[in-house]
């Protein structure tokens, strides 16, 4: 999926199809999609595991008193699983229709390659590159509600790390991607279409605007999201050295 049609997707159809390499999946939802979608040998040859969040890294930030509330895109228009255009069409009427009051939304454009675009009749989005990971880890601790694409059953990887920083976030549903709440309560799944996005972007503002008036740190409380690396790969290495 990550590929157009043509030879590189046809390679790695090729090494996917070979039932003499062991696989490590990213996820049960993306082994399911595999094994359903002709990989039936994942049954013998593959095996999966959940990516962790340390609370660490991953945690809620202090915001100033009276600061606008954050907002999160994920933006990567050289990136086409990230569906860039349909998320910028999204956020775009979200803000004509006052869903996202620029009174009181700071929007944040975060990503790669992102070009210069206005919102609304004169708004530019701030826009945020090549960050260490701490810093990044910082920034996602101060964000209220994000969105954030991928047009694979995969869940990627900044949804979940918004919600296990306390935010509110919006993906879209593919496939067997239908329901992410076992990862956090506070993962909204939309329809890829704009209304439905537009939708989702209403609910995540309502959740942001009643909860409470705390640190936020009651949303990482429900969130069953693992908490270190050591406890998601234990299955993974006693598979592997027991040679299942």
């Amino acid at each position: 999926m990550f590929y157009a049609f043509g030879d590189e997707r046809l390679r790695c159809e090729g090494v996917l199809a070979r039932q003499d390499i062991r696989y490590i999946i990213n996820t049960r939802l993306l082994f399911e999609h595999l094994r359903a979608s002709g990989m039936a040998h994942l049954s013998q040859t593959g095996i999966w595991f959940e990516p962790t969040f340390p609370a660490s890294l991953f945690h809620r930030r202090p915001v100033e008193h009276g600061a606008k509330r954050k907002f999160f895109f994920y933006a990567r228009p050289n990136n086409p699983r990230n569906l860039f255009h349909m998320g910028v069409l999204a956020i775009e009427r979200a803000v004509n229709e006052g869903i996202l009051d620029l009174r009181q939304w700071q929007i944040c454009f975060v990503g790669k390659d992102i070009p210069r675009l206005q919102l609304g009749d004169d708004y530019e989005p701030e826009r945020i590159e090549s960050m260490g990971w701490r810093d990044y880890a910082d920034l996602i601790g101060k964000v209220d509600l994000g969105l954030s694409l991928m047009y694979t059953p995969h869940p990627s990887y900044p949804p979940l790390d918004l919600a296990a920083s306390g935010a509110v976030v919006v993906t879209n549903k593919f496939g067997v991607k239908q329901d992410l709440s076992a990862y956090s309560p506070n993962i909204i799944c939309a329809d890829l279409t704009i209304e439905a996005l537009v939708a989702a972007l209403r609910e995540g503002v309502a959740r942001v605007e009643l909860r409470s008036a705390t640190d936020g740190t009651h949303y990482q409380n429900q969130n069953g999201i693992g908490p270190g690396w050591e406890p998601a790969f234990a299955n993974i290495l006693d598979a592997l050295v027991q040679g299942r």
